[in-house]
């Protein structure tokens, strides 16, 4: 028998008191809450106006009493199996596996919607709600999907969405789909937000460049390596796209190297090393952009810096040639499908 987040708080002294559709108490992860902040919802999540945590009866666990993800599913009652999911599988009638997945992905953003703390998380990573909608950034604490047709059935199963047990690979995580066309989704992936020692996991359908379906035609590409660098760029209005890791294909190499490209990588070793060996493989048409002057690992992590758009398009404008040789009628052609900060156009 399974314990609900009602029952966990219970059983380290919370007391809740009933408003309304929701119960509030005094936050436990903070102190001096004295108008209760700490707010639990009917899809029994909880989010503190206060210091802004967020979560479930597992991510209470994990951050509150300290517990290892899978300790924390255990106690609540739910199996952790994503150590299983590895190996990808060819897919074989994407005229029904992209359309189920897209469903997915869509129930995913819907919960996201109905989960605050999960959406003020987004916010804080320098995300907009358009950003959000736009990409169908979701959410899932393992209990979002409720699949009754024994087709859908078969084919989460097989790509990975759940395992024979019923259980949501994804889960605790925010899912990021990739959408080549509306209606269709080739791939979901999630990050971890209890800590997880996986960061990022995807099903098992093949990993794309995620962003390349609508960023090929530009001339100039950005790319970069983790998915929420990727929204970020999209975000300031870069043509980026995200290769979730280091290896690009051959064929995607054969795109890459049509374009001027601009990798912008991780700021450690692997990170570095990755992207030189990008580079010698794409040849003279791509740059490495330094950005250690950001202090930051990555360019997800800048969702709280002071001026950190504008800090980013002063180093593209200082380090990327076709940026300034270009007069800015033309280096806003060189864009056609995204609107680039105007701070990036030389006057």
């Amino acid at each position: 028998m399974g314990k609900n987040l009602f029952q966990i708080l219970e059983e380290n002294g919370i007391n809740l008191t009933q408003s309304g559709e929701r119960w509030v108490a005094r936050c436990p992860f903070h102190e001096g809450d004295r108008s209760p902040s700490f707010t639990i919802y009917p899809n029994e999540t909880y989010f503190c106006f206060g210091c802004r945590s967020w979560g479930d009866a597992v991510k209470f666990l994990v951050e509150y009493k300290h517990m290892p993800p899978d300790a924390a599913m255990d106690y609540v009652g739910q199996e952790y199996r994503t150590k299983k999911q590895k190996h990808v599988i060819k897919v074989r009638d994407t005229a029904k596996v992209w359309p189920f997945l897209y469903d997915v992905a869509e129930r995913y953003h819907q919960n996201l919607l109905n989960t605050p703390g999960a959406w003020t998380y987004l916010k804080t990573r320098g995300l907009s709600d358009a950003t959000i909608f736009k990409y169908k950034i979701g959410y899932t604490d393992g209990s979002v999907l409720d699949i009754q047709n024994s087709l859908e059935y078969s084919l989460a199963v097989e790509y990975g969405v759940i395992n024979s047990n019923g259980y949501e690979l994804l889960s605790h995580r925010i899912t990021i789909p990739n959408i080549p066309k509306e209606g269709l989704c080739d791939f979901i992936i999630g990050r971890t937000v209890t800590h997880d020692r996986i960061k990022y996991l995807g099903i098992k359908t093949p990993k794309p460049i995620m962003g390349l379906h609508d960023a090929w035609i530009s001339p100039v590409l950005f790319i970069v390596e983790g998915q929420f660098d990727w929204l970020l760029l999209r975000e300031w209005g870069f043509p980026s796209i995200a290769i979730g890791g280091t290896h690009v294909t051959s064929t995607n190499l054969m795109i890459l190297k049509q374009r001027n490209v601009v990798i912008v990588p991780d700021n450690d070793a692997a990170g570095i090393s990755a992207a030189l060996s990008l580079k010698t493989k794409l040849g003279t048409k791509s740059i490495v952009l330094d950005y250690t002057s950001m202090g930051i690992k990555d360019i997800g992590e800048v969702g709280l810096k002071a001026d950190a758009q504008k800090e980013f398009t002063k180093l593209v404008k200082e380090q990327v040639p076709w940026v300034s040789n270009t007069s800015s009628l033309i280096l806003a052609g060189l864009f056609p499908v995204f609107s680039v900060v105007k701070a990036l156009v030389l006057t």
